[in-house]
């Protein structure tokens, strides 16, 4: 059995499959519940990676999913100690560079984070901490819409959501300002929405 996710948003449905017991873990209240306040600074430097709380992504069954850097902006997350993971996404100037310190058993990604770039040059991440998969926070699909603008969705759980199955979806989009030869992405708002839920054979 899978259960299949829909968010009530346009362009933003995941399905999420791998049925699971176990019961998404709790958490302290989340900022995508807050109002929205800018974590990025112009001009801040590329976060350090934390040390990893359980295998590198060098691991040898997860090596293969570690993405070499194909441009500046991914050599200038690897060269803060990060590991690059899933494609490099680019807009015209603009682009969005996925990283992670650690993954899971599954190889999924932990302690993962999402770099924006304008013309080679760092302008926010788009979540102001590391997020985890499978856990209340974590990003689901990002979509970078057009160079000055992103929309991401954030799978949100509660306690009595199973792994597979997030009960809610946060989506916010982000636009990103230009200050003379400094860009910096800023959050524009969020929404939380139920996700309607059913089963395939």
């Amino acid at each position: 059995m899978s259960c299949k996710i829909h968010t009530v948003a346009a362009a933003a449905a995941l399905a999420l499959a791998a049925p699971a017991a176990a019961q998404a873990p709790t958490t302290d209240t989340s900022w995508l519940d807050q109002p929205l306040v800018n974590w990025n600074r112009p001009g801040a430097a590329v976060p350090k990676a934390p040390k990893p709380e359980g295998d590198a992504p060098t691991v040898g069954r997860c090596a293969e999913q570690v993405r070499l850097p194909a441009s500046a902006a991914d050599r200038a997350v690897v060269g803060a100690g990060w590991k690059l993971f899933g494609p490099l996404q680019i807009f015209s100037g603009t682009s969005l560079v996925m990283a992670a310190a650690s993954v899971d058993g599954m190889c999924r990604p932990m302690q993962y984070q999402a770099f924006v770039f304008v013309n080679g040059k760092f302008a926010g991440t788009l979540s102001p901490v590391v997020m985890n998969s499978r856990t209340d926070g974590a990003s689901q699909i990002i979509y970078l819409t057009n160079p000055g603008f992103l929309n991401v969705a954030f799978s949100r759980y509660t306690e009595q959501d199973a792994l597979c199955c997030p009960s809610r979806t946060s989506l916010v989009g982000y636009k990103i300002e230009r200050r003379g030869k400094q860009s910096l992405l800023v959050p524009a708002g969020v929404s939380t929405n139920a996700n309607s839920t059913g089963q395939s054979p």
